[in-house]
């Protein structure tokens, strides 16, 4: 699995930044900030092949008069030391064989949650000390104390389940764009202390007592990371667990998950760095290659991966999914998987506190399924467990707006991994034209059912947003009238308006593979018009004041797919060309390759370098970000990866070059003699 972190300078070299420019060694410093410092002293090259996906805008509010503080160190180094994972009670290693046991071991199906809770308790990390440094049971830190010193925090397997939930709390779905964090779910954390500090440059004004131990510019990054960061701004348009503002950064604090914590400290400090007039590429990058960098020393040693070492890899590739690294995604997501299967079951991973994770990973797993024309590497069961397991959790508790929206969601995530095995086997011409044709339209009339059957809870008339104080007349350059009534739901359903636009993204790309046209023809009026209602739905969270941050990111996927199927003149290509430079300038990059095909369709090759005319809206950190994810995203080892670079499940239906393309079912009938009779589809190598 180390072959997933090769390290490579090349991409700074590209920048014109120093392959020797790194975070110093961070995990015993005790920082001091200075202005106007490097990046540091430490040697290590920056991580090359990381995994990048889909990505998504984030919105972010107005710029804070910050001046991020370069750490410096001069304490010597320590190795981060990964825990075992947690091994079921009941599975082929059981606890008085907890030395021997494997990384290749698997979760027992028959293992319950409660002896989970029970044998973390039992297995919770100690803390690693230098030689000079007193015990663990010192009433306090020397005065060096270590930057990342940190006591034995909360178990996640101790973390209170939705179903917990205080029936006189409001159920909702969370995610505003209140300055204020909010925090649900009850659980022990509470991120609503101000630090007292003469350093106003670092005072976070989201704070919690447990991050004492850590130093000033890591407090400060996890407190910019619980108010400005939501579940929208991993994509995820649901987290009924408060996931990712509670749990996650509660799991990066704790003893031994310093890779975790440095990983996440680096998507905060990413988002910063473009809200920031003069941020720069250096200062977030420091945080991200010191997390690759334990992440890689913990492979080398060959340590037994765990819960830790999942969350890492899953944010490292949220990171550069908005990088634009499309082409390293698939290795990374292969080390997600491994981990996930060795850790979890289909049953256990919905029942646990972390349940979230599995629609992160499977987030990943579709989208190279859907571009590069291969099926989904989890099996259908794990999906199929996501729907069971979110309606248990409805039955629990009927009330829960969260939970029911998560069952529509986990739903399309279905349909979706069924239409990636369908596309898979037409095109490896493993299907017959019959058996394909059933498939499909059973897929299609799925998708129906999921439109007319939506919950009646989670789609309230009485929450429609029907007033528009922010209305602005139409112009000539608008393409479509963002303030119809219909669509835009208010909080607690706001999650369903993602759906909808997700259910919208899906359809297109499953009526393209029946009409398999080239771009220079038309696409038939149902296939347009389910086009211009997504990108209509778009301005319509775009422009919503009341839009949570990062919600315009969860559905720029939506808006890509759907631009391909609009009218094709000017006035439709600027308003698309202006869509994708203020997502491009929020921090999501799009790949070389997505831009030379869109330069394509729009007819003017100046796109390849920025989406308008006379660099307008390119800033320099949006330029450095493009360098460094154009040099990592040029090599493709593997033809699986090369046809995720070239986007083939979609381009290759839609020919730009040619007035004649085929359908699917022509290729299948071109395939039939290559079919594979009496033999299961075959996953990903």
């Amino acid at each position: 699995m180390s072959g997933f972190y090769q390290l490579s300078s090349s991409s700074m070299v590209e920048m014109g930044i120093s392959p020797n420019t790194s975070v110093p060694d961070l995990e015993d410093t005790h920082y001091q900030p200075q202005q106007n410092s490097q990046i540091g002293n430490h040697t290590g090259p920056l991580a090359n092949n990381q995994y990048q996906g889909l990505g998504y805008y984030t919105g972010f509010p107005d710029p804070i008069v910050f001046q991020e503080p370069k750490p410096q160190s001069n304490r010597r180094k320590r190795e981060c030391v990964y825990p075992d994972p947690p091994v079921i009670k009941g599975s082929a290693g059981s606890s008085t064989s907890k030395e021997a046991t494997s990384t290749s071991q698997e979760a027992s199906p028959e293992s319950s949650i409660d002896d989970v809770d029970d044998l973390e308790k039992e297995s919770r990390l100690e803390s690693i000390r230098d030689e000079e440094e007193p015990s663990e049971h010192s009433p306090r830190q020397p005065r060096s104390a270590k930057g990342l010193r940190r006591e034995p925090s909360v178990s996640v397997f101790n973390l209170p389940r939705i179903g917990n939930r205080q029936n006189s709390e409001s159920p909702s779905i969370e995610g505003t764009k209140s300055s204020s964090p909010a925090i649900s779910t009850g659980t022990s954390i509470s991120f609503t202390t101000t630090i007292q500090t003469s350093d106003t440059a670092l005072q976070p004004s989201t704070y919690n007592p447990e991050w004492s131990h850590l130093h000033k510019e890591l407090q400060y990054y996890l407190g910019y990371f619980c108010e400005n960061i939501t579940h929208f701004s991993y994509g995820m348009p649901n987290d009924p667990d408060d996931f990712i503002k509670s749990i996650l950064p509660s799991l990066a604090v704790r003893e031994g998950n310093d890779a975790l914590l440095y990983a996440v400290v680096g998507f905060a400090a990413y988002h910063s760095t473009l809200r920031h007039p003069q941020g720069k590429i250096e200062d977030f990058l420091g945080y991200y290659n010191k997390s690759v960098t334990m992440l890689l020393n913990s492979l080398k040693r060959g340590d037994k991966q765990n819960l830790s070492s999942l969350l890492t890899i899953l944010q490292l590739a949220t990171i550069e999914e908005y990088l634009g690294d499309w082409v390293n995604l698939l290795g990374h997501q292969k080390a997600a998987l491994q981990i996930l299967t060795q850790l979890f079951t289909p049953r256990t991973i919905m029942q646990s506190s972390v349940s979230a994770l599995l629609a992160w990973y499977i987030r990943f797993d579709v989208f190279v399924a859907m571009m590069g024309g291969f099926e989904t590497a989890l099996p259908r069961e794990w999906f199929l467990s996501a729907v069971e397991g979110s309606k248990k959790r409805v039955e629990d508790n009927p009330n829960d707006l969260a939970w029911r929206t998560e069952v529509q969601a986990a739903t399309l995530r279905l349909m979706s991994m069924d239409m990636s095995l369908l596309y898979a086997k037409s095109s490896r011409g493993e299907i017959s034209v019959e058996a394909y044709d059933e498939e499909y339209d059973n897929i299609s009339t799925q998708l129906r059912e999921w439109k007319d059957g939506l919950d009646p809870a989670i789609k309230d008339s009485t929450y429609l947003v029907t007033e528009f104080p922010y209305q602005q007349p139409l112009t000539d350059d608008d393409v479509v009238d963002p303030y119809k009534v219909g669509s835009l739901y208010h909080f607690p359903l706001f999650s369903t308006t993602i759906l909808l636009m997700e259910w919208h993204s899906i359809s297109i790309m499953h009526r393209s593979r029946l009409e398999g046209y080239a771009l220079q023809q038309e696409p038939s009026n149902e296939l347009r018009q389910l086009a211009l209602s997504a990108c209509e739905m778009y301005e319509m969270v775009r422009l919503w004041p009341e839009t949570p941050t990062g919600a315009t990111m969860t559905v720029q996927a939506c808006l890509a797919i759907a631009c391909l199927f609009i009218p094709r003149n000017q006035k439709y290509h600027m308003w698309m060309r202006r869509r994708y430079a203020s997502l491009e300038a929020t921090g999501y990059v799009f790949p070389l390759t997505m831009r030379t095909r869109m330069a394509e369709l729009f007819r003017d090759p100046s796109c390849n370098h920025w989406w308008l005319p006379n660099d307008e809206g390119l800033s320099p950190i949006i330029r450095s970000l493009r360098a460094f994810a154009d040099a990592r995203n040029g090599n493709a080892e593997t033809p699986q990866k090369e046809d995720i670079r070239e986007i083939s499940a979609i381009f290759s239906n839609m020919r730009i070059d040619s007035e004649d393309s085929p359908s699917p079912r022509d290729r299948v009938s071109a395939n039939m003699g290559a079919r594979i009779k009496g033999k299961n589809v075959q996953g990903r190598s």
